[in-house]
């Protein structure tokens, strides 16, 4: 795929997941979400950390407030910098009072399953929120003036041929970005699929009967039948 606003956001630099929260300014957060990271075991010894240039597109920060937080952690033993090296996570991060705390009692676990595998219930908690907000930035950051508008019913030229590639790549599959249609979930394609639609009601694209996986969603199976489709259970 020919270089786009898409490629050059991800070319800015790796994400890295930091919550810049507390008392303090920016630098103060970056220092305490930087240390905490390393030492809850997140960045291991001997990781690279992002330039920093990029890491500062990535959080919405001055460049200086992370040239300042890595020379604060190289300075305390945290971080490693060296020429042409890049700037590491060092290799004993963990400060000596470390070992002499106490560890704190987990509190007592409430009674119930540990996994619930139940449809439909994510673990919401385990959302990339700051990769999310990051990869966001950068995007919007990079976008031109005609992304805001319209656009093509069917998507975003430039994720139709990512997914052309990606299918290729990883699916085996070969098909072309005209023949991709994005869109917002599963039951908006099926709608798509199934659903007359048009002036008078129209045509649906594809009709019944279907296989469908016992154990999915019964509202997927709900649209199918509103529609008219026979499913079969597999």
């Amino acid at each position: 795929m020919s270089d786009s606003w898409v490629n050059e956001a991800e070319r800015i630099g790796a994400d890295l997941h930091l919550e810049l929260s507390g008392p303090g300014g920016r630098r103060a957060a970056l220092i305490r979400a930087l240390r905490e990271a390393v030492r809850s075991g997140r960045l291991a010894p001997g990781t690279r950390l992002p330039p920093y240039r990029s890491l500062a597109a990535d959080l919405g920060v001055a460049r200086n407030t992370v040239a300042d937080a890595y020379a604060e952690l190289v300075a305390e033993g945290w971080l490693t910098a060296r020429q042409g090296s890049g700037t590491r996570v060092a290799d004993r991060a963990e400060p000596l009072e470390a070992a002499a705390r106490v560890p704190k009692k987990s509190p007592p676990r409430a009674r119930g399953p540990r996994y619930d595998l139940r449809q439909g219930t994510p673990d919401a908690s385990a959302f990339p929120r700051a990769e999310w907000l990051a990869s966001y930035r950068r995007a919007l950051q990079q976008a031109p003036n005609e992304v805001f508008g319209p656009g093509d019913p069917a998507g975003r030229r430039e994720l139709r041929e990512a997914l052309t590639e990606y299918l290729a790549r990883a699916r085996g599959v070969r098909t072309a970005p005209e023949r991709i249609v994005i869109c917002s979930g599963f039951a908006h394609a099926l709608r798509l699929l199934f659903q007359p639609s048009g002036p008078g009601g129209g045509t649906a694209v594809l009709r019944g009967p279907l296989a469908v996986e016992s154990y999915g969603l019964g509202f997927h199976r709900d649209l199918l039948t509103a529609a008219g489709v026979r499913t079969v259970s597999a």
